[in-house]
Order: structure tokens, then C-alpha cells, then sequence
């Protein structure tokens, strides 16, 4: 008897740290790493079916560039490269873009969602009522003739031409092996300029270590600093959120090369803690940033092994 009592709160550790680890599939803001031609994330696939020119398709750019030299500088991403495609025409009447993008073949589990942030359509000062449009898709394999469903079309006059989150639950699709698309599907004689997608999450974020310690609505944002510190593995990261909006908690090295985003959602105002494990970091000093509404600050912390 006394051995099963010693066996069952092991079973209740192993679980409980299953059930409150965060599902990652793919997870990018696309600032690191480096850029060469129209790159995309490893695994993932672009299609042109339209045949305007493969060249100019989806692509990780820099968005702080001009795709031609009478163009108005790209939207800036949130950071500053996103997943990006720009307005093209291409010769012999066809004004048709269709291009597409899919992630990397991943089983999908009760849960799971894409999130992601998307800027579409003109710009104050250049062509504001263009607008532009952007499918999301699930297909079977990295080709269009293999589309399951489609998940949304997405209007830039929908989202009033500014950085919008956008999410979908990928619980009906439980126990399938899917790939995600992008579509990006204009009548480009008419409208269309360009589409920057950044911020992708894959994953599950219901299980996320997440914890509201109050319900009490805080007079101001703060990040206080963690404990224990330094720590092996584990840490909490408390911090308040005065207004509901969208909150970041990005972990950095020393060198500033991000490492980990364990929160990017959205938070109704309030207190919380955040049960940050480190197990697969190196030891070292890191600094974790909480990114809401206004409100930015980082502080530092130390992992020892």
C-alpha cells in the first residue's frame, strides 16, 4: 500500500506536467536567421499558380524595403520582416494573382489553433481604397488540388487596413495530417497592393502556464521580476495588465536572439503568473519582455544548471 501512495503522486507530476506544457507546431515572428531571395520557412512550400512571376510571390522580406523603386516603402511589420507578397501584373491580359503558401505537414490534435497577425489593403497616402483579400485554407499536402476546407476570406476593408490578430480552431481536423495555406487570390486590374503576415503560432495555447491570481482590474501595467532567481528549471513570472489587448512574453539570450515566446494572445485585464520552465536553454543570463497595449518592459534573469 505505502508503495502505491509513492507511485501515484509521480503519475500526478507526469501528468500535470503534460497537460500545462504549451503544444508548439511552428512558431515565428520570421526577425532571425538570414534572408537569401524569396525565402520561406524550412518545410514549408509556395505554389504560383497563376504563372505571373514566381519570383515575386510569398516570401520572408524585409519590410522596411521598396519591391520597386516607385513603390511606397512596405507597411512595417510588427517587427520588421513578415511573411509578404506583393500586388503584380503580369503580361498578356492576366491580371489574375494566385499564389499560395503552405506550412509543413503536422498532425493536428484537439486544441490546436492558428493564430497569426495580418496587415492588408492600401495605405494612408497611397491608394488607401485599394483593397485586397487573403484565404486561409487546410489542405492534405502542400498543393492546391488538395484543399479540405477553407477556413475564412479575409477582406482588407474588414480589418480597416491595420495590424489584425486573427485565430482559428483547428479542433475539428483531430487526428489528421494537415498543412496549412495562405491564398493570396486578387483581381489585380481592379485592386490589391500587397499582404504581410507575421506572428504565426501553430499549436495549442489552451494548455498553456498560464494563471489568473486575481480578479481585481490593475491600475497600471507591470512586469515584476522573477522568482526564484536565478532558477533550474522553473520560474514564475508575475505581471498585471491595466487594459485588455494583445500581450507578448518573448524570452532573449544575451546575444538579443529571441528564444522563446511563451505568451501571444490575447488578456483580459488582470494579474497573472506565468510559470516559465527553461529545461531546453543552455545556462546563462536571459531578459524577458512583456509587450501590451503601450506598455513594454524587460528584465533580466539568470538560468543555472
Amino acid at each position: 500500500m505505502k508503495k502505491l501512495f509513492y507511485i501515484i503522486p509521480v503519475l500526478l507530476f507526469l501528468f500535470s506536467h503534460n497537460l500545462f506544457s504549451q503544444r508548439i507546431i511552428f512558431q515565428s515572428d520570421f526577425e532571425t536567421g538570414t534572408l537569401s531571395g524569396d525565402s520561406i520557412p524550412t518545410n514549408w512550400a509556395k505554389q504560383d499558380v497563376d504563372g505571373l512571376n514566381p519570383n515575386i510571390g510569398w516570401a520572408i522580406r524585409d519590410t522596411s524595403v521598396r519591391f520597386c523603386a516607385s513603390c511606397p516603402t512596405r507597411p512595417q511589420a510588427i517587427g520588421r520582416r513578415s511573411l509578404e507578397i506583393p500586388w503584380y501584373a503580369g503580361n498578356g491580359g492576366n491580371f489574375i494573382n494566385n499564389d499560395w503558401a503552405f506550412t509543413h505537414i503536422f498532425s493536428a490534435l484537439n486544441g490546436d489553433s492558428l493564430i497569426f497577425d495580418m496587415l492588408i489593403g492600401g495605405i494612408i497616402g497611397f491608394n488607401p481604397t485599394l483593397i485586397d483579400s487573403m484565404q486561409v485554407w487546410v489542405c492534405s499536402d502542400q498543393d492546391p488540388i488538395f484543399t479540405i476546407q477553407k477556413l475564412a476570406t479575409i477582406r482588407s476593408l474588414d480589418s480597416n487596413n491595420v495590424w489584425t490578430n486573427h485565430k482559428f480552431n483547428l479542433s475539428s481536423f483531430n487526428g489528421q495530417n494537415i498543412c496549412l495555406a495562405f491564398r493570396y487570390y486578387m483581381d489585380v486590374s481592379v485592386d490589391g497592393l500587397w499582404c504581410n503576415i507575421d506572428n504565426i503560432f501553430i499549436g495549442n495555447h489552451s494548455a498553456i502556464g498560464i494563471e489568473p491570481i486575481s480578479t481585481e482590474i490593475p491600475a497600471k501595467f507591470s512586469l515584476e521580476q522573477n522568482y526564484p532567481n536565478p532558477f533550474n528549471p522553473n520560474t514564475n513570472i508575475k505581471f498585471s495588465i491595466a487594459k485588455a489587448g494583445y500581450t507578448k512574453l518573448e524570452i532573449f539570450n544575451e546575444t538579443g536572439q529571441l528564444v522563446a515566446v511563451p505568451i501571444a494572445e490575447d488578456l483580459k485585464a488582470g494579474y497573472y503568473n506565468y510559470n516559465f520552465n527553461g529545461v531546453n536553454l543552455p545556462s546563462g543570463a536571459y531578459f524577458y519582455r512583456l509587450v501590451s497595449n503601450d506598455f513594454v518592459k524587460t528584465n533580466k534573469m539568470i538560468l543555472i544548471k
